[in-house]
């Protein structure tokens, strides 16, 4: 017998227009990242724009306090978008009603592209 778990996949990135954004800050498990470079940050939405999550059912976090924090700002400092991770779970704040699950290598692929881009802006 197979059990079916059917989630509505969104793209949480996708409906922000890029060239509003004049910061990206990230924070994560192995450090802090923060550009205003226009390239940078066209590189780092288009990987963000195409990143998949699952809608979820489940909305406890597994703790307290966010593994990962993406923070999208324009020029004057206000957030456009602000994503907080807790271990698989995604919370898009101001808070939304649905919560969503990160994809598979969502954690490296966030650190592997902080890691690039604090190199290139040495």
């Amino acid at each position: 017998m197979e059990i079916w778990h059917s989630s509505t996949k969104v793209r949480i990135f996708e409906s922000v227009d890029t060239e509003s954004i004049d910061t990206i800050s990230i924070l994560y498990i192995g450090g802090i990242f923060s550009t205003e470079d226009k390239n940078d940050i066209l590189e780092i939405m288009n990987y963000l724009k195409n990143v998949q999550f699952s809608e979820r059912s489940n909305c406890n976090a597994p703790n307290t306090t966010p593994d990962v924090i993406i923070g999208l700002s324009d020029r004057d400092d206000h957030n456009i978008l602000l994503l907080q991770i807790y271990g698989d779970l995604a919370r898009v704040t101001p808070a939304q009603e649905i919560d969503y699950t990160i994809p598979d290598g969502f954690y490296r692929e966030i650190e592997s592209l902080c890691k690039k881009y604090e190199k290139n802006n040495k």
